[in-house]
Parts: structure tokens; sequence; C-alpha cells
């Protein structure tokens, strides 16, 4: 290419974008490249460094972020991006103008143009909402806007200027993240060549995690950023979070105790391998097993450390936190693989079975102990529920086993016995009485076997 033909491209590019800023002045310009800048910062820290999907919290966060950056950059008391895959309008805090905005959302998926849609006048206030166009005139996205004056004409521009800035964006980021997930699928393409599906050894484990500080005082924080959870689909105020936290910290603590404890332990296959014998080779795997369960501890205290801070992405987008965004938001407060595999695994959301079964052949060990710590999550709310909340607890309890029955990779280690006389190789129904009885977490009294047995039955 020429030098020739380069000036030429820089010509035309150069001219689109002063065409595109004409009726800025100099603070008008300045105030666009603030604002850039902070937009910059949102996405290199929220997207650009370590989201890996386009429709996750990451994206949600960023866009709220972006959103009040605009109204900062146009001077609107209130402004929010939503796409066309039905991102939710954060509240204005008025029924009457939530009201407005929400059809201006519509109105502006609906209309095949680019065109400023507005103002309305809904109280005090100009509802302005702007399309977002690519190539063509269906919209991708929309910018919604609320403010007490009209939008003038140098306001439209910095609009425009800055959803153009921010398509860029987009682009880079749907980019990106089709790359890393290619990257992913290439790489475990190799894997399966090569045949390396090994496990590797447990690594050096942090033993112990302490509770925040100021634990009541965080708490309290939480409980004013975020109103409730959905944890396994049960809603739980967040003033009883630190109730489940708790719980589960403790049944986490007792079910270890009682596996570590035991002598002995018979699992629910027909063998007649003691999966506590250190010296048998056809126990080596069930020992490696017990050895990465003890990282369950650290894990399930790592959930206390929730702040309202991390909550904040949610907060900002107007969505309820799951189990499975307090696993990953735990999991960057640990830098121990294992923990971090089980976290990362332990979730609430019923992925793909695609990818449940990627997590189970390529970690197994993690795997299985990951579904044994979210059966200790479904007691802990269990628990949290019938203390707490004991007007709701029937009709809770029902998806609280309906849920536990999804969790047959904890099976065999719930339903162990610690005496080979007890062993049925006959084959039982080791959920009923009487053979129920002599199961080790049942003989140990292990908080919620109950609950157990009564979703694992046949």
């Amino acid at each position: 290419m020429s030098w020739d033909r380069i000036e030429g491209q820089i010509d035309t590019y150069w001219r689109e974008t002063e065409e595109a800023l004409t009726g800025l002045d100099g603070a008008g310009h300045a105030r666009l490249n603030t604002a850039s800048g902070a937009v910059d910062l949102v996405w290199d820290r929220h997207i650009f460094d370590s989201a890996e999907t386009f429709g996750g919290t990451e994206i949600g966060y960023a866009r709220a972020l972006s959103g009040a950056i605009l109204a900062r950059l146009i001077g609107a008391e209130y402004a929010a991006l939503v796409s066309v895959a039905g991102s939710e309008i954060p509240p204005s805090g008025s029924e009457i103008l939530d009201e407005a905005l929400a059809s201006a959302r519509r109105e502006a998926m609906d209309t095949f143009s680019g065109d400023l849609l507005g103002p309305v006048g809904v109280a005090d206030y100009h509802v302005y909402a702007q399309p977002m166009v690519g190539e063509s005139p269906i919209p991708i996205g929309a910018a919604i806007i609320a403010m007490r004056g009209e939008l003038d004409s140098a306001g439209k521009v910095l609009l425009r200027a800055f959803l153009r800035d921010l398509d860029t964006r987009l682009d880079l980021a749907e980019t990106l993240l089709k790359q890393r997930w290619r990257n992913l699928d290439l790489s475990l393409e190799v894997k399966t060549l090569k045949g390396d599906v090994a496990v590797p050894e447990p690594t050096a484990r942090q033993k112990y995690v302490p509770l925040p500080d100021d634990a009541a005082g965080s708490m309290a924080e939480l409980t004013e950023a975020i109103p409730r959870f959905d944890l396994f689909g049960v809603p739980l105020a967040s003033q009883y979070f630190e109730d489940f936290c708790r719980a589960f910290d403790a049944i986490v603590t007792t079910y270890l105790k009682i596996f570590d404890g035991a002598d002995h332990l018979f699992l629910d296959v027909p063998t007649g391998v003691d999966a506590k014998d250190e010296d048998s080779k056809h126990a080596a795997a069930y020992n490696r097993l017990f050895e990465i369960m003890k990282t369950l501890r650290p894990a399930a205290r790592l959930l206390y450390h929730t702040s309202a801070e991390d909550m904040a992405p949610f907060a900002a987008t107007n969505r309820v936190p799951t189990f499975a965004d307090l696993t990953r938001v735990a999991m960057d407060r640990t830098e121990d693989e294992t923990t971090r595999k089980i976290l990362e695994i332990m979730n609430d959301r019923g992925e793909e079975a695609e990818l449940e079964a990627l997590a189970a052949r390529h970690h197994p060990f993690e795997f299985r102990a990951a579904n044994i710590g979210e059966v200790f999550a479904l007691l802990a709310l269990h628990q949290t529920v019938t203390d707490r909340m004991p007007e709701s607890t029937n009709e809770h309890t029902g998806r609280i086993i309906r849920a536990l029955r999804t969790y047959q990779a904890a099976r065999a280690y719930l339903l162990a016995y610690d005496r080979f006389e007890d062993v049925p190789f006959k084959g039982v129904d080791r959920t009923q009485a009487p053979d129920a009885d002599k199961l080790l977490l049942v003989r140990e009294r292990a908080p919620g076997i109950g609950i157990v047995l009564s979703a694992m039955s046949r």
C-alpha cells in the first residue's frame, strides 16, 4: 500500500470523525475525552481482562457503569444502556418514571431507525431513547435517558459520539470473548487427542480461612446493598445470609470430621473395598478424594467474606445473586488451585450436560468434592429456612429435596457404612430403615441427613 493511499484513508477517517463531532466546543471535547477514558477503564477492568461470556454479570455491570458515565457526560439524572438480549433497566426510584423508561426501551427496540426518540414529558423529566444500530437499521441496543431539561444540540452530539465509541468496545469484546472460547475448545481438543486426562495431584492448601475482622459490620453493609439471594431456587433475604454462612461452615466441618474420624468406610457400591485403607491400591483414589474434600472447609468459609463491594455489579443491574455468583466471587479470594477449581465447579445453575460431563471427565476428584459441597450447602439452606423462615419451610423443603436428587456424584459417600458386617452385597435400598440406620452418617447423627435420605429414596 502506497503512502498516498494511507494518507487518503486517514483523511477519510479524520473527516468522518470531524463531521460526527461538529458542534462541540473545547469544553465539549474535553468532557468527551474524559468520558471515553473512564469507559476505557471500565471495559479494560471488567470485560477485556477476564470476562468469559458476553451475557454474564460482567457485561451487565460494565453497561451499568457506562450508563452512569453517559449520564454525567450529558448532564442527565438517569441513563441506562440496554441490549436487545433483554437487559433489565435499573430502577430510577420512581414507579411512574420506571414505566416511562420501560416504554421508551420497547419503542427504541421496535423502531428500525437510529434517530433519537423523544422527548416525552413524565412528571418533571424529559425521557429520551437513542437506538443503537450497526450496519443495518435493526437496533442492537439503546440508551434510555431521563433529564430535567431538554437535550441540547451539543448534548446530542456528545450522546452520538459516546455511543459510537461504545459500539467499538462492544465489537472488540464480542471478538475477544469468541477467541477465548475458541482457544478453550482447541485446548480441550488437543488434550483429548493426546489422551491427557490425568488429574493433577492436590497442591499444598490453605487449611484455615479466618472470618472477616469485622464480620458483623460487613454483613450489615451486605444487607443494605442486596435485598435477597436466590440459592438453589429458594429466595433468601440477605438478613439471613450470615445464618446460611454459619450453617454451611458448621455442616461442612461436622461432615468432614465424621468422614475423617471413621476407621473404615464402605461406599454405596457393591464391593468390599475399604476406602480408608491407605495400603490398598483399590482405595488409593478414594484416599485422594478425601484429601481434596478437606478443601471444602476453606471453600465454605470464603463465602463468609462476601462483601457489599462484591455485590455491587448485581445491585447496579438489579439482578438477584445466585449461589453460583457467590462461589465465583469466592474464587478470587484464594490462590489455591484445588479450592479455585472446586468453587468454579460448585454452582446451582444446572449447567448444560456437556459442561458438567467435561468437568467430571477432566477434574473427577474436584467434581465429586464440589457435588458433595453443594449437598452441604443445600443442607445449610434447609437449616436456615427452618430456623429463620418457618412459615415457608414446607414450600422450600420441596425445592431443596428436588435439588438434592440431582447430586448423584455425592450419593456413594453420603450412603456409606463404617462396618463391613453392615455392607449388603445383594443390593438394598440404603435410604430405607432398617438399612439406613446402619449408615455411618445416620449413626453419627450428621445434621440434615434425614433430608438427604428423603431426597435420595427411590
